[in-house]
């Protein structure tokens, strides 16, 4: 990868629909799969409380709409990612495609692959750098 032009700085600083995108992922889904590990750390408040306070909802219901919206944050990350090529550079916008996709591993089905990650990590890392591909 090239530098960053100072064209790409101004694109994501007006905060274009697929860094936003990747921001809703991020958060909402690390706050989805780790909310019951963050409770039993002793954390006061999470997302999830404060979703299920404003909206009267329940931990369950909090959770799926958390995931919701992070799947509808995919649909637009993946519209942008093939509309912004024509004036972004693939490099750029990959660094926040790429990040998506790091938080889709560690949080695959709801598991908090920071707290576990021999349970959830460690297969995709053996699989990647250790077990070799028969070609």
């Amino acid at each position: 990868m090239g530098s960053a032009r100072k064209e790409d700085f101004e694109w994501l600083s007006k905060e274009p629909k697929m860094l936003v995108a990747a921001l809703k992922i991020c958060r909402l889904v690390d706050d989805a799969a780790s909310y019951e590990v963050e409770k039993e750390r002793g954390q006061v408040t999470t997302g999830i409380d404060s979703y299920m306070r404003e909206n009267g909802v329940t931990k369950e219901e909090a959770k799926a709409k958390f995931w919701e919206i992070s799947m509808d944050a995919w649909k637009d990350s993946n519209e942008e990612y093939s509309k912004e090529s024509c004036y972004v550079p693939k490099d750029i916008l990959m660094i926040i495609f790429n990040l998506e996709r790091v938080i889709d591993v560690v949080y695959k089905n709801s598991e908090d692959g920071y707290t576990h990650p021999h349970k959830v990590l460690e297969p995709h890392i053996i699989a990647l750098l250790v077990d070799p591909i028969k070609v």
